[in-house]
């Protein structure tokens, strides 16, 4: 019998800031959002340039890793040059240099006008097999990392599902509508399953995946990803691309919108985490729909405050990003988030890139009075007869009780979640 995967529900959401000025301060990082959040989010890292795509996918999981195997339409028959494994650890950088933060300031970081920005192997197979009893080719097979990695052609959906069940794969049966409609879309199938002889512990954390294409298209095919929801799905993107294309947004959804970028005082020890979070369900829950958010947009690893190591040039190599050496790395980081039902995702994500700089990020600072002159009070608006620094009192200690610098959630924490972009599922022990 196959073993299925524990897979738990996914959620989280944000919104777009856009300003053309942004100021870097001198204040003081406070914390991030937790690196646990209440439901766990699926993460892909994308890199857009010209028409190559490189999508890598952090494979973590609940239940028996060894078990994993995950199926993704793809545009092309990948050869194996195009196929990676990576450390887990860039997800981790990517996911702290982005997080929402929290910061504070004193009325001193504003006394200068200065508006300047931070700057800051493989064993493989490649003779094509096909099986003259089924409607399925595969046209090539390789060894990548801990993974049997498979690239398939099919005719008819049946027959693509009876191939996976019998090589392994437990893709259930109502999978064979929506692998029908990916088949007469032209796709191929790129089909994953971590090997028997691979020498992975039980709960051990799996490489994620990392393959290149060229295609016209630029998007992500979540439809498979719902066919082993367990109902609520949360996907978090982060997006490269060149600089002068600039940020990367959703066509075919809505955008959901969230207030930040502004003075935050905690309500009954609520720490930013529990706002945040709250803040998102709220978000989403406006839309009644399928919606998203951009949580931080900017250029070239730049950050007002950085919550975490910025990504280097070693970590936009790994991610597929190609620069050139003599003029360096010159991009565009966006980080958009998603949620989604089985019944709401009625299409595969089109992405785009908007040629725009504007840059954004999911900021809270510390309430103080004499700061209502340059930042607005989150969910209440620019405040009237607001304090200003030319006040002779100081911040009212009482008014920002809660604001502290105690960091929420731990340091980097495994997000176990659907795999978003594909269909992951178990896999059958023993099998051929």
């Amino acid at each position: 019998m196959p073993r299925s995967l524990s897979l738990p529900s996914l959620a989280v959401a944000i919104a777009l800031f856009a300003s053309s000025d942004a100021a870097a301060f001198c204040g003081t990082y406070v914390s991030s959002y937790g690196e646990a959040p209440q439901n766990a989010a699926s993460e892909v890292a994308i890199v857009r340039q010209g028409n190559r795509t490189t999508l890598t996918v952090a494979n973590d999981v609940l239940g028996d890793t060894r078990d994993f195997a995950m199926v993704v339409p793809v545009p092309v028959v990948l050869p194996e040059d195009a196929i990676h494994v990576v450390s887990p650890s860039v997800f981790d950088r990517l996911r702290g240099y982005s997080n929402p933060r929290q910061v504070h300031y004193e009325c001193e970081d504003f006394a200068s006008s200065a508006d300047t920005a931070s700057s800051a192997d493989t064993d493989t197979d490649t003779d094509a097999d096909s099986d003259a009893d089924s409607d399925v080719e595969v046209e090539a097979q390789y060894i990548v990392g801990e993974y049997d990695i498979s690239i398939l052609s099919a005719t008819e959906s049946g027959g693509l599902v009876d191939w996976l069940q019998t090589n392994g794969y437990a893709v259930p049966d109502a999978s064979e509508h929506l692998l029908g409609e990916y088949i007469e879309g032209g796709a191929y199938f790129f089909a994953a399953q971590v090997r028997e002889d691979a020498e992975i512990e039980p709960g051990a954390t799996l490489s994620p995946l990392q393959f290149s294409y060229m295609s016209e298209a630029y998007g992500l095919p979540i439809r498979i990803g719902t066919l082993n929801s367990p109902g609520e799905q949360d996907l978090r993107i982060y997006a490269i691309s060149d600089y002068d294309q600039g940020s990367t947004a959703i066509a075919n959804y809505a955008e959901a919108s969230i207030d930040h970028d502004c003075m935050w005082q905690p309500e009954g020890g609520e720490d930013l985490t529990g706002y945040y979070d709250r803040q998102l369900d709220e978000a989403y829950a406006a839309q009644a729909s399928a919606s998203w958010v951009t949580e931080y947009s900017w250029g070239n690893g730049s950050c007002d405050p950085c919550t975490g190591v910025i990504p280097d040039d070693n970590a936009m190599f790994t991610l597929g990003y190609e620069a050139d050496y003599h003029v360096g790395m010159y991009y565009w980081f966006t980080r958009l988030r998603m949620r989604y039902t089985p019944q709401s995702a009625t299409q595969d994500l089109v992405l785009y890139q908007t040629n725009m700089h504007d840059t954004t990020q999911m900021r809270f600072i510390d309430y103080e009075r004499r700061l209502e002159e340059h930042f607005p009070v989150c969910n209440l608006g620019v405040a009237e007869d607001g304090g200003t620094c030319a006040d002779p009192e100081g911040w009212d200690p009482d008014a920002s009780a809660g604001c502290g610098c105690a960091a929420p959630g731990g340091a980097s924490g495994a997000l176990a979640g659907l795999l978003i972009a594909g269909l992951a599922v178990g896999r059958r022990r023993g099998t051929p």
